[in-house]
C-alpha cells in the first residue's frame, strides 16, 4: 500500500526538480572573495557566460548595493572555484585595483562583441548583465 502512494510521489517529484534546474529555476551559488567588493560566482546548472554575468549582475544589484551603471569587472576567469571545492566559478569585482584596471577591456574592443568570462578585466555595468536574466533565455 505504502509503495502505490511512494511511487507516483517520488516520480512528480523528480520530474518538477528536473524541470526546475532545465529551465533556470535553482539559482547559483554566489561567494565573497576576500577584498571589497569581491566575489565569486560558482558554476550551476545550465552554465553560459551570460548566466555567469546574470547571476554577478544580480548579486552586485542585491547583497552589494551598486547601481546599475556600476562597472564589474573579471577578477578570475573561470576556472577552479577559489570558494568550494570540486566546482569551476568565476571572480567578480565592483572595486578592482589599478592592476584590473589597465587589463580592462569592454565589449567591441578590438571589434569583438562575446561577452567573456576568461579575460581578467573584462567588464560590464551591472544593468548590462542583469540583462542576461531574462525570461527569453533559457538556461
Amino acid at each position: 500500500m505504502f509503495l502505490r502512494r511512494f511511487i507516483p510521489a517520488f516520480v512528480a517529484t523528480t520530474m518538477i526538480a528536473t524541470t526546475a534546474i532545465a529551465f533556470g529555476i535553482v539559482p547559483w551559488r554566489v561567494n565573497l572573495l576576500p577584498g571589497k567588493g569581491n566575489f565569486e560566482v560558482i558554476e550551476g546548472a545550465g552554465s553560459g557566460n551570460q548566466r555567469f554575468w546574470c547571476e554577478a549582475g544580480k548579486f552586485a544589484a542585491g547583497p552589494l548595493r551598486a547601481r546599475g551603471n556600476t562597472r564589474m569587472y573579471i577578477l578570475t576567469p573561470t576556472g577552479p572555484a577559489k570558494t568550494q571545492a570540486n566546482s569551476f566559478g568565476v571572480g567578480f569585482t565592483i572595486a578592482p585595483t589599478q592592476e584590473i584596471l589597465d587589463a580592462a577591456n569592454r565589449p567591441g574592443d578590438g571589434g569583438n562583441y562575446s561577452v567573456s568570462i576568461t579575460k581578467v578585466g573584462y567588464n560590464l555595468t551591472v544593468s548590462h548583465a542583469r540583462g542576461f536574466c531574462g525570461r527569453n533565455i533559457l538556461f
